[in-house]
């Protein structure tokens, strides 16, 4: 019996001297470094409910440039104006003014890519149809054209291993987050910090 114990013994020693080079311990936090957010209007809702614009405010070690109404020509004024020297990742959360289509956001997020900086992409969040005020956001902003957008922009982010953050699936999920009613675009309540904390906790 003896013997026995001792093979067992043994065994188990081998075993942990095998494996102990191989246990996969948890890996750090992705280093992102100088985070540069850019947005819309819904971006500026996240801090504040009477303002049009942040340009340049800094929350959470982030520097946020966003502005009511902007679309893709937004990106290229934010960067300039903070300076491509001054980031290291771009946080972008861009899309819902460019009525469904990404074509020209792929190609500038790559010529960063070249540049040596880091991408991490938000997903446009939900419209609602019944909503929408004006003749012209019935045309524009339908729900399926930013379901349009974010599958342009997932497609573009997975075949280049960029992060991808969300806030579509996590809106239309929400039970807090609710679409205004005055125009099927927007979110209450504002401040929509909880939609910032959620792009904050993915940030790893």
């Amino acid at each position: 019996m003896e013997k026995v114990f001792s093979i067992i013994i043994a065994m188990i020693v081998s075993f942990v001297s095998v494996t102990s080079g191989n246990v996969k311990l948890p890996e750090p936090e992705k280093e992102y470094g100088r985070i540069l957010a850019v947005g819309d209007s819904r971006t500026v809702d996240m801090f504040t409910g009477d303002q049009s614009e942040i340009l340049g405010g800094v929350y959470d070690g982030i520097t946020v440039y966003c502005r009511d109404a902007e679309g893709f020509g937004f990106l290229g004024e934010a960067i300039g104006a903070h300076g491509i020297d001054n980031f290291d990742t771009l946080l972008t959360i861009m899309g819902c003014n460019s009525y469904g289509d990404f074509s020209q956001y792929g190609p500038y997020y790559d010529s960063l890519i070249a540049q040596g900086k880091s991408i991490v992409v938000c997903t446009v969040g939900p419209t609602a149809d019944q909503y929408l005020a004006t003749e012209f956001d019935r045309t524009h902003y339908e729900n399926f054209r930013q379901i349009n957008y974010n599958n342009s922009l997932v497609d573009w982010a997975n075949q280049r291993g960029v992060k991808i953050i969300d806030l579509y699936s996590y809106i239309s999920n929400s039970s807090s987050i609710i679409v205004s009613e005055a125009d099927g675009i927007h979110y209450f309540p504002q401040p929509t910090t909880e939609l910032w904390n959620y792009i904050r906790a993915n940030l790893k």
